[in-house]
């Protein structure tokens, strides 16, 4: 029994140093935003659907977001950054709105139902060639839809066959702090307020657009 019980102290305290040793690699700032790379077959698919990123031009300050999330997470999944495109080619994933791109219009898609916020995500055949549809009545749409885009990609979705879409029933989605003017913080555990009130708008902390991916990958629009 003595020996029994000596491996498992053992085992136990090989646990726990492993748990430590991932403590050190993983502090969980980068939240559910985690583009770590991709086993072999889902960083093939991602691959094959995401050679390139077709976007609205002019690109508005949040068209510019969801490009470069969108690069940053297959640059993630798959070690590539795919190139942008200012034509549509197979394999394409292509951002578009009925303003910046009037063809889709013309696909019957339920764009209505979408409202000012909402998204669609759908594989399809466009001008000839294959390509992943992140549709949306507004910029804001398509970013909500990047983040949905990459949720499915990461989760191991079937990309050859995606057909999502959803609408926000709530105008405002808001994420309440109880932050005061001196950095305090009402029921605070985790040291001072994100918000530098006295340097902004001069200086502005990176960390304010970490936070601003995380609200906006799960619908957020307000705080």
């Amino acid at each position: 029994m003595t020996t029994i019980w000596r491996a498992l102290a053992v085992l136990a305290f090989a646990f726990v140093s492993l748990q430590a040793a991932g403590a050190v690699t993983e502090d969980g700032y980068d939240l559910w935003l985690r583009y770590r790379s991709l086993p072999g077959p889902a960083k093939r698919l991602v691959q094959a659907h995401a050679r390139v990123i077709v976007a609205p031009t002019p690109a508005s300050a949040t068209v510019l977001a969801a490009v470069a999330e969108l690069r940053r997470g297959v640059a993630g999944f798959t070690g590539h950054e795919p190139a942008l495109s200012p034509t549509i080619t197979e394999g394409a994933l292509l951002l578009a709105t009925p303003q910046s791109l009037p063809a889709i219009t013309r696909l019957s898609l339920p764009l209505n139902e979408l409202g000012r916020e909402g998204y669609l995500l759908r594989r399809l055949r466009l001008q000839g060639r294959a390509v992943t549809l992140i549709a949306a009545n507004t910029d804001l749409g398509l970013l909500y839809g990047t983040f949905a885009w990459l949720r499915a990609a990461q989760t191991g979705a079937d990309l050859a066959a995606l057909d999502e879409r959803s609408t926000p029933t709530l105008p405002l989605r808001l994420l309440n702090h109880w932050d005061n003017l001196d950095r305090s913080v009402e029921r605070g555990y985790a040291g001072a307020s994100l918000w530098d009130w006295w340097h902004l708008p001069d200086i502005t902390d990176p960390r304010y657009v970490d936070y601003a991916r995380a609200n906006a990958s799960l619908g957020l629009n307000g705080t």
